[in-house]
């Protein structure tokens, strides 16, 4: 009677759909998450991309030296992330992401290893982006990552000559004429004969 019983119990299947509906519900909660995570992740980067883009066009800028050329682009980029009443913040004052300070300065060398090459191509703005909603703990699935997701938002804009480099490049050029041969200029030039135009940043 015993031994019917217990077969009787392993062939009985009730209760087997509540269990595929309880691992199922799991799966689709955790795919869920992990898309909603991406989601709003990909999201957080445009603002950081956009945030370290207007930084970097702040600094393009020209103006009296390149202290004042950065000043100007972190001020921009604090204006946008770190002030309590900008929008574009909020995304980086939940605990889900955090975005450090900008960095504004010349990255050639990161990417040029020749040190002849002179290019201004690599200037401009970069931050340093946590995305730490990704790192998610699922019941019964386990973790999605031991550290938290981080990457370097960067904007490359180049840089205007600012007032002071133009100066150094009107009195280097000055210099230089002067020490035309005849026959290559006039001769001789007066320094009072010698007239700075600026036109804008030079």
């Amino acid at each position: 009677m015993a031994q019917l019983q217990k077969q009787s119990l392993l062939k009985n299947e009730r209760g087997i759909l509540t269990l595929d509906f309880i691992f199922a519900i799991l799966l689709m909660f955790a795919f869920s998450a992990i898309l909603f995570g991406f989601t709003i992740t990909f999201s957080a980067v445009e603002i950081a991309q956009y945030a370290t883009f207007a930084a970097a066009r702040a600094n393009f800028a020209a103006n009296k030296n390149t202290d004042e050329q950065k000043k100007l682009g972190e001020a921009k980029f604090d204006d946008l992330i770190k002030n309590k009443q900008s929008i574009l913040g909020t995304f980086f004052r939940n605990g889900w992401f955090t975005l450090g300070d900008v960095k504004i300065a010349d990255f050639n060398e990161e990417f040029s290893p020749d040190p002849n090459k002179d290019s201004d191509t690599f200037i401009g703005a970069r931050a340093s982006f946590t995305a730490k909603i990704l790192n998610m703990r699922i019941p019964l699935l386990g973790s999605t990552t031991d550290d938290d997701l981080s990457a370097n938002i960067s904007s490359y804009l180049m840089r205007e000559p600012n007032e002071e480099e133009c100066q150094q490049f009107v009195r280097e050029r000055f210099e230089r004429i002067q020490t035309l041969k005849s026959g290559f200029a006039v001769g001789f030039v007066a320094p009072a004969a010698y007239n700075q135009q600026m036109d804008d940043g030079c």
